[in-house]
């Protein structure tokens, strides 16, 4: 079987560039023939290597509103034609742009959309509520349409009103070797962010969750790991606050900015804890991630269920969240606002608790291992092979 695998672009670090190459690997390993593909510049390299070939179909320049149709109908007929010269049994689409380009190059492949993120209470996919009755039209075309965990399933079958036999889930899974730390030796307390620095992952809130703890606590450091539109606003953020950022072999900096590195597990190793503060999300990779090294998860409790189905196996989220709920490998906890002086409290003691309570962190640790079992490239195989026609 011929696959191929579609995103915007592949050249990024985020959790969907990393699921599209564990898909590709996953599937290249049981003797698929996986192509991967994407609307980067011709010649552009990919973030993640693998054995799939890659194609660049090249940018399609950003039109006025009125004209934007036919920015689509370019990407169309450009991957038409490469699906037509790979001769490719299906595609796999990723995120919203490329779900509308793949159903619009028309061919016999057979068409699956991979949703990866929550379209309720999501700012950055607003327009796919505005355009409700489009969007509806364009997955109706798809043979199946898969979430990333089966909350997310569901919000789209009753959103978009579809054929319940062409929904389905996958959970994501991870595909992670055993990782060395990069952070120093030198007895500072580090607790990791890692992700795409834009409004939705909610930065400025672990900020103000941040500055409230370090006043209590000394030698400890938050790193942020990533890049994206928001970077240089949460900098600037981060000093207005009173944060001290610098270096990360600089004990005195409490909070850090890395930017994007290529190993991102080996700043989760050797962390005392993630903490993931967004406003939504689908399934994280870095969740996945975390788990897998061994390494605690403080995280809000947000739309579309998937942070919860990670760390504690039920699928729904609770918007009104006053409480943190423990987990066996971390918290459940509002998602943090500066206003909200409560939610905040619970972030704080959160982060005590993973600093100083052993005995739990221990806890923590062997049920992160234990959760990231469930999310293993195995169990998600079979799925896969349904899903393809295998």
């Amino acid at each position: 079987m011929r696959v191929l695998l579609l995103m915007p672009s592949l050249t990024g670090v985020g959790g969907a560039e990393r699921m599209v190459d564990g898909l590709s690997r996953l599937l290249s390993s049981e003797g698929v023939e996986v192509f991967e593909a994407s609307f980067d510049p011709s010649g552009s390299k990919r973030r993640f290597e693998n054995t799939a070939a890659f194609h660049a179909l090249g940018a399609v320049p950003r039109l006025p509103l009125p004209l934007r149709p036919f920015e689509y109908f370019v990407a169309a007929r450009r991957l038409r034609a490469l699906k037509a010269q790979l001769d490719v049994d299906a595609t796999v689409s990723n995120l919203w742009r490329s779900d509308l380009v793949s159903v619009l190059s028309g061919g016999r492949d057979r068409k699956i959309a991979l949703c990866h993120i929550n379209i309720v209470g999501n700012p950055a996919n607003r327009i796919m509520l505005w355009l409700r009755p489009l969007v509806a039209a364009v997955y109706r075309r798809f043979d199946r349409v898969i979430g990333v965990n089966e909350t997310l399933a569901w919000e789209l079958a009753e959103l978009y009103r579809l054929p319940s036999d062409r929904v389905g889930f996958v959970d994501n899974f991870v595909q992670l070797p055993g990782a060395v730390s990069r952070l120093p030796d030198d007895g500072v307390k580090r607790f990791v962010w890692c992700g795409r620095m834009s409004a939705v992952k909610n930065v400025a809130g672990l900020l103000h969750v941040w500055r409230g703890f370090v006043t209590r606590e000394r030698e400890t450091q938050l790193v942020l790991i990533g890049d994206g539109p928001e970077r240089t606003a949460l900098e600037r953020l981060a000093t207005q606050i009173g944060l001290q950022t610098g270096v990360i072999n600089d004990p005195g900096a409490q909070v850090v900015f890395t930017g994007m590195v290529e190993e991102p597990a080996g700043y989760l190793a050797g962390a005392r804890a993630l903490a993931l503060s967004s406003i939504a999300e689908g399934l994280p990779m870095v969740v996945l991630e975390a788990l897998s090294l061994g390494l605690p998860v403080l995280a809000a409790d947000c739309p579309a269920g998937g942070v919860r189905a990670a760390l504690s196996g039920f699928g729904s989220f609770e918007p009104a969240r006053k409480l943190a709920e423990p987990t066996s490998s971390g918290a459940l906890l509002p998602v943090p606002h500066a206003g909200d002086a409560h939610g905040l409290e619970l972030w704080r003691a959160a982060f005590t608790e993973a600093l100083h309570d052993e005995k739990q962190w221990g806890a923590w640790r062997s049920g992160a291992l234990s959760r990231a079992k469930l999310f293993s490239a195995e169990r998600a195989k079979e799925k896969w092979f349904n899903i393809l026609g295998i």
